[in-house]
């Protein structure tokens, strides 16, 4: 199976730009923590750390956009989360593509400040992440329990396109609340990486495009 393409793990990489300040008060674990222990339980393929750090239908939307999975495998994936297997591979592929890319151990990457922004009255934190002199930032999402790393507005953009096409067939095959949440998920996400790159046309229209999709969105 394939997992994340150069051009996804290259976003990595880019500088992003500043979104809107927020002033709602983190919780205990805050996200510089949670993007730290993200990249140690990376490290180390610790698939129950890596699941804890990350939102099922987050990580379900980037394997699935990247595979062309089916609305089965997906409506699967939200019940019992990704088959052990396909985690560690996914996983693994993404760790080693970093590694390869930035010329560098994960020992030494360096995470530095966070900074809040809100999008529709949603948290948003970006982290600063630092190789050498290469830096760009991990955006992570404030949920029910705490701050999740936020792969699809940190990687999505690259997949943008499959993205939207995997919401919309989505749309089309699945029960109403499987799609909903994936939607849902999409759209918030990938939201919040156009937060951060606003002059981002390509990338708003696709989410406009998941926005006009036949499925209530409302929260």
């Amino acid at each position: 199976m394939r997992t994340v393409p150069a051009l996804v793990v290259a976003v990595l990489l880019a500088s992003a730009c500043s979104g809107q300040a927020s002033d709602t008060t983190l919780p205990s674990a805050s996200p510089e923590t949670v993007v730290s222990d993200w990249l140690a339980a990376l490290a180390t393929l610790d698939l129950a750390a890596l699941d804890a750090a990350t939102a099922t239908e987050n990580v379900a939307l980037l394997v699935g956009a990247e595979n062309r999975l089916s609305t089965d495998q997906m409506t699967a994936i939200l019940d019992g989360g990704l088959p052990p297997v396909t985690a560690r591979s996914y996983w693994a592929t993404f760790r080693d593509s970093i590694v390869g890319l930035v010329g560098a151990p994960f020992g030494e990457i360096e995470t530095g400040a966070a900074g809040r922004f809100t999008v529709d009255d949603r948290e948003f934190a970006a982290v600063a992440v630092q190789v050498g002199e290469a830096g760009t930032e991990v955006i992570v999402a404030l949920v029910e329990d705490g701050w999740k790393v936020d792969l699809v507005a940190t990687v999505g953009p690259a997949l943008a396109v499959q993205l939207r096409r995997l919401v919309a067939q989505l749309v089309e095959e699945a029960d109403d609340g499987v799609a909903r949440r994936y939607a849902l998920a999409a759209v918030t996400s990938l939201g919040a990486a156009l937060a951060r790159d606003p002059d981002n046309r390509a990338l708003d229209l696709e989410v406009e495009a998941i926005e006009d999709l036949p499925i209530d969105l409302e929260t």
